[in-house]
């Protein structure tokens, strides 16, 4: 498996100490924080970005993220956002951009909810044809996300049956959101675009800043490890953390726990 980091657990740096924290800490790829993309862009451009990357030897992987591309109020708004991160995916090298599905006001059932998804990522996937990017979508464990569980995000991608839209699982949503082991042996591993790792000290009303550090919680990591190479992925896995004690600490210190912790599953 690849080893990366997501720019989200440094939330407070730049894209440019992204970058070096990464490179130093040993990890391979790297997934870009939209916003810190976008403020680094105005101010340097596109060169500036791509130097930093090649000057570190780091492989984009990922820009995060389209969220409420599904439910949204304005789909030709995220269809324009899809263009423009796939335009600049395009001239980083950037493999897939990250789409988030929307959050419900009111509680809908799974035929539409997958009619919506399948849509609206059938449309978004032309537009990353045309770039040559991949989608990955990232099913949210959250009771108020419109897909927040894994067979029902697998269907989605299954029925969008397009070689550029994948998932991405995430081990805080996957088992907050009661998805379970051996739902994701089911899955063609082929089409995971990466795996977010992370732990946590419970799976009950869980927030996004839960999160800790990969071995430092409640979770069957090493069962889920064991699941992936059972399926055969050997891809990406990345650090994707949002906890506010994380985002205090110097960056490159964050960074190098989070490799050292991560490198423990992988042996």
């Amino acid at each position: 498996m690849k080893l990366a980091f997501n720019g989200a657990t440094i939330i407070k740096a730049t894209l440019a100490e992204d970058i070096v924290c990464a490179r130093l800490a040993g990890f391979e790829m790297i997934e870009i924080w939209k916003s810190k993309l976008l403020s680094t862009l105005k101010t340097g451009g596109v060169e500036v970005v791509k130097q930093l990357l090649e000057q570190n030897a780091l492989k984009p992987l990922t820009i995060n993220s389209i969220e409420q591309a599904t439910f949204s109020e304005n789909r030709q708004e995220k269809l324009k956002e899809c263009e423009e991160l796939c335009e600049i995916a395009r001239e980083l090298g950037v493999e897939a951009i990250v789409v988030v599905p929307g959050f419900l006001r009111e509680k809908l059932d799974e035929v539409r909810i997958v009619k919506e998804s399948v849509d609206v990522l059938k449309e978004m996937s032309k537009i990353a044809g045309r770039f040559g990017v991949r989608l990955g979508f990232e099913f949210l464990g959250f009771s108020n996300c419109s897909v927040n569980k894994l067979t029902v995000a697998w269907e989605i991608v299954r029925q969008v049956n397009e070689d550029n839209v994948g998932l991405i699982v995430d081990t805080c949503h996957f088992f907050s959101g009661d998805s379970r082991l051996e739902e994701l042996e089911e899955i063609d591993a082929r089409k995971i675009v990466v795996v977010h790792v992370n732990d946590l000290p419970k799976v009950e009303d869980v927030k996004d800043s839960d999160r800790i550090m990969p071995g430092d919680g409640i979770l069957p990591l090493r069962d889920f490890f064991e699941t992936l190479e059972k399926i055969g992925y050997d891809g990406p896995v990345s650090v994707e953390l949002f906890n506010q004690d994380y985002w205090d600490k110097p960056a490159c210190e964050t960074t190098r726990i989070a490799f050292e912790k991560l490198m423990r599953f992988l042996h």
